[in-house]
């Protein structure tokens, strides 16, 4: 029959004659349901199935028609295994933290908060803006294992940076056990192997990570992505998608992103650019409805939208976790050789140069000077590449000469009289606080400079000064392949790698994880954007780091004043770096211009002699300065209070714990594989457990090695085809160390509810008892002779298909059959003793006579209908009250939409005018009458709840 409701996750339907537990359920395109399926009956068992309820005879199970079956395990395992599989399986309706604390981590409060305020929207959509450092991977990790746990997780897609994929994918795994798939450049080949040409590479797995660059390097990923669908997109590092004045290919592949999910998360350290118009665009995405084009906006406009926390804000929670840094000025003389390079560019006068930085392009005795901080090796490339040009213009050119002359000044500056690599060397060998031998795995170094040439440069003479062997350095910088840019991290973080120096161009300032063996960060040149500072320092000075960072920059004093003057200027930067790192939380904020090129523009502008030094310093002054301020305006709170509430909000944060019959998921999983193998010896294999360290090791079945080779990445699967699991997070944490030393992936997996074999196991054991049966098990306390409960699971889905609400139920009948009462779950396990499985009921073998129980089963079935009546009339009235507030909501929204457009189309040639005009209040109808559809089909609730008897207990 057709069905003509929802029926929710977790219910029993027959099949073409086959029992199925349904454990999703979607809304189609053609019309009814989309049920995501596993087969519960012989034929079908464990297999999964698509199936259209448009298209094919469904009937949803009769509850009172379940037969009772008497359980025969040993301390009634089998019905507490049944039952615990059930329980979490089932819907959750509150909105605390109730898994994602548990993840391989010291999660601290305000990592849980963007988490929570997650779950309290209808449509999961937020900004994660947190500083450098904080954590954002982690709390990504916090929020998505929510949304698995709520069922509103199951198809995943990350989109980040080409140097982030494996860390973000690792991060996910190791904590959390997110299985994400890596589209790099080998995956992309593996599954166009394995499916047909012209199939969507989107839809073979449920959980990926892909990075941005490959997505816009293929065109024909778009038409891919227009067809796929996602429960919850992540974009890591989204300000690299926002709206930059013109449309990038970035920014449009981000938006049409934003229109494949129901939830989306947003990552970035610098979530605007000083632009109103950039940070709407991120905003948009999340919620097209909430910001006219165009139009101006206040922070209580999208303040629901975002989180944003600094340093400051959490330093109190993150004593242990983010010790403060040492910094460190290390300026030397500049030798001879150098001094006469620098009088000679003081001096140089240049024709060819243009107006200056004022008209957003540096002058070229500028970009001279900078490349001279950063290295005679980086200078001398810029002076050769400018000769080269000028030559083939005009061979008598006026400015050759000078440049020629610079030429070989720059040239005759040899290593040796290099006064900033030698002062570096000395500090290495025989430096106070920066002395190094690279012999200590666990202090390793990092130097960031600019240029490649200048990176290149220490490649070559930094290995021979202090005597380091080949394989003890590496560089990072964008012109190496992704890969090998992930291998080089992997290594770096590595104990047994012989690898301890890395030097790297500002390719990797964004994102990458280098705290785990080091600690000592030096800038071999001065960056002339605040931003780049953060991001570099960023790199150790960072959640998890647990060793004070010690940070030094590199500076040469030259004698000519004039280039001492503008040294000044980048004296100034840090500065402002080191007053960002104890006060606001954001360098950036002193420009104001979050463009890391328009600072650096800034600073040319003041040496180029449109500031002074004081003036300069001047306009970068402030304490306590808003990050957001330049947005806001008048309309900003002060620092002090956006801070308060930060901190009051992550303090309270609320987490809660699952009802549960195991004392943890380690119990849970050691007796179901045990039950399992008892079961069938020939299709399980038995578990090695050790209760000690909470860990089970044993090689999967056959239908689990299937489910398995599906979700897991390669890298994911033991090497030995033998899963190690552990419970205890400190054993896990122990093994994600030992990784880092080996292959960076972890042989011993966490143990928690969201490892894909736990879910495995869960709808194994739905399974348990055969088809429209439920387990019959006697328990120990709270029953007279004859007495029963029985436990009934009520749910009632929305239009959508999602079980909003879930109640667990315990009919008590009398000995006569005749129905009592009815008790909560919390009641029933505490009064039968059934929630301690320490203190199970040794099974006796001797089955009470359930005739009139299993006779009872209708009149139960009526009393939860009874029971769940009130409750589901009282949620209902809180979903029309939240279904009127945000249709409200949205009218306003739209009214203000339609203004903006009075507005945008009041001038001009009246006809187009008015085509243009109707064209975008059309846009604009059908996007908020989609809204407003989805916010009828998630609040409005089916008539009936959906009953399943899932186990009686008797004395």
């Amino acid at each position: 029959m057709q069905l003509t409701q929802a029926p929710a996750p977790g219910a029993r339907a027959l099949i073409r004659d086959e029992e199925w537990i349904i454990q999703n359920t979607d809304q189609c395109s053609l019309g009814g349901w989309q049920l995501s399926c596993i087969g519960v009956s012989e034929t079908v068992r464990n297999r999964h199935a698509l199936v259209l309820t448009q298209l094919e005879d469904i009937t949803l199970i009769d509850p009172a028609k379940t037969e009772l079956v008497y359980d025969e395990s040993p301390t009634f395992v089998a019905s507490r295994l049944f039952i615990e599989a059930r329980l979490r399986q089932s819907a959750l309706k509150n909105d605390a933290v109730v898994i994602g604390q548990h993840g391989v981590m010291d999660a601290l409060p305000f990592q849980l908060q963007p988490a929570h305020q997650v779950l309290q929207q209808l449509r999961p959509r937020l900004l994660i803006a947190d500083t450098v450092g904080l954590g954002k991977t982690l709390e990504a990790g916090i929020l998505t294992a929510e949304l698995m746990r709520r069922g509103k997780a199951r198809r995943i897609l990350v989109v980040t940076t080409k140097s982030m994929m494996r860390q973000f994918q690792q991060e996910f795994w190791n904590r959390f056990t997110i299985p994400l798939t890596r589209l790099d450049s080998a995956g992309i080949q593996r599954i166009r192997r394995d499916i047909p040409a012209n199939h969507n590479p989107f839809n073979y797995y449920d959980r990926t990570i892909i990075s941005v660059d490959t997505l816009k390097r293929d065109s024909e990923y778009r038409h891919y992505l227009e067809s796929a669908w996602w429960d919850l997109i992540i974009i890591d590092e989204a300000h690299n998608v926002s709206y930059k004045g013109n449309r990038t290919q970035s920014n449009r592949l981000a938006e049409l992103l934003s229109q494949r999910s129901d939830a989306l998360i947003l990552l970035t350290a610098t979530p605007h650019n000083g632009r109103k118009d950039s940070f709407a665009s991120l905003v948009r995405m999340l919620d097209p409805t909430v910001l006219p084009a165009g139009a101006d906006y206040t922070r209580s406009d999208v303040d629901h939208l975002f989180v944003r926390r600094f340093k400051k804000d959490v330093r109190e929670q993150m004593k242990q976790e983010f010790p403060e840094r040492d910094v460190f000025r290390l300026a030397c003389q500049a030798s001879q050789s150098e001094n006469l390079a620098f009088d000679a560019l003081a001096e140089l006068k240049l024709n060819s140069d243009g107006t200056g930085a004022r008209d957003g392009a540096m002058l070229f005795r500028t970009v001279l000077e900078k490349a001279l901080f950063s290295s005679p090796a980086a200078c001398l490339q810029t002076l050769k590449e400018r000769i080269r040009k000028l030559e083939a213009k005009d061979a008598h050119h006026f400015d050759l000469e000078g440049l020629r002359d610079l030429q070989d000044l720059v040239q005759a500056i040899s290593p040796d009289k290099f006064s900033k690599l030698q002062y570096l060397i000395s500090q290495l060998k025989q430096g106070q606080h920066w002395r190094w031998d690279g012999k200590e795995p666990s202090d390793r170094l990092v130097i960031f400079t600019e240029r490649v040439e200048t990176l290149k440069f220490l490649q070559k003479e930094l290995p021979r000064a202090l005597g380091l062997k080949d394989d003890a350095i590496a560089v990072l910088h964008g012109q190496l392949p992704d890969q090998d840019i992930q291998q080089t991290v992997e290594d770096f973080g590595k104990t047994h790698s012989p690898l301890r120096l890395l030097i790297a161009s500002d390719v990797a300032s964004e994102g990458l994880n280098l705290h785990y063996q080091a600690h000592r960060l030096i800038h071999f040149d001065i960056s002339w954007s605040l931003m780049v500072f953060q991001q570099r320092n960023g790199r150790v000075d960072r959640y998890g780091q647990i060793h004070a960072p010690k940070i030094g920059y590199l500076l040469t004093l030259p004698r000519n004043e004039h280039i001492r003057g503008d040294l000044r200027y980048l004296e100034i930067l840090i500065d402002k770096d080191e007053q960002a790192a104890k006060n606001i939380g954001d360098p950036s904020a002193f420009m104001g211009l979050y463009d890391e090129e328009l600072e650096a523009v800034e600073v040319a502008k003041a040496i180029e002699g449109n500031r002074t030094a004081e003036e300069f310093a001047a306009l970068l002054a402030g304490d306590d300065i808003d990050p957001f301020e330049a947005l806001w305006g008048s309309n900003a709170p002060d620092s002090a209070t956006i801070s308060t509430h930060i901190s009051t909000a992550a303090v309270n944060a609320p987490t809660a714990e699952l009802p549960s019959l195991f004392s943890d998921s380690y119990c849970y999983l050691r007796d179901a594989l045990r039950l399992l193998a008892q079961q069938s010896p020939c299709e399980h294999s038995p578990a090695t457990a050790n209760d000690a360290r909470k860990t089970l090791i044993f090689q999967p079945s056959r239908d689990l090695a299937q489910v398995l080779k599906r979700d897991l990445a390669t890298e994911m699967w033991p090497e030995d085809n033998t899963f190690a699991l552990s419970a205890d997070k400190a054993v896990v944490e122990e093994a994600i160390k030992h990784a880092r030393d080996t292959n960076a992936w972890p042989q011993l997996h966490y143990l928690w509810s969201l490892h894909p074999i736990a879910m495995w196991l869960d709808y194994k054991l739905m399974a348990l008892f055969g088809r429209q049966r439920a387990p019959l098990l006697r328990v120990g306390q709270g029953l007279g002779v004859g007495d029963a409960i029985v436990l009934v699971l009520a749910q009632i889905p929305n239009r959508r298909g999602q079980a909003v609400l879930a109640e667990w139920l315990g009919v008590q009948l009398n000995a006569a059959g005749q129905v009592q009462g009815v008790l909560s779950l919390a009641d029933t396990l505490q009064r039968t003793g059934l929630g301690n499985d320490q203190q199970a009921r040794a099974n006796d073998g001797q089955q009470p006579d359930s005739r009139a129980l299993q006779a009872a089963l209708p009149a139960v079935i009526q009393a939860a209908e009874r029971h769940i009546k009130p409750i589901k009339q009282t949620f209902d009235a809180d979903c029309r009250q939240r279904l009127e507030q945000e249709l409200a909501k949205l009218k306003t929204l739209q009214d203000k939409h339609l203004h903006q457009l009075a507005l945008d189309f009041s001038q001009g040639i009246e006809q187009v005018m008015a085509a243009k005009r109707k064209q975008k209040e059309s846009d604009t109808a059908d996007l908020f009458n989609n809204y407003q559809q989805w916010i009828h089909d998630t609040l409005q609730l089916d008539d009936r709840a959906q009953f399943t008897v899932v186990a009686a207990l008797m004395a």
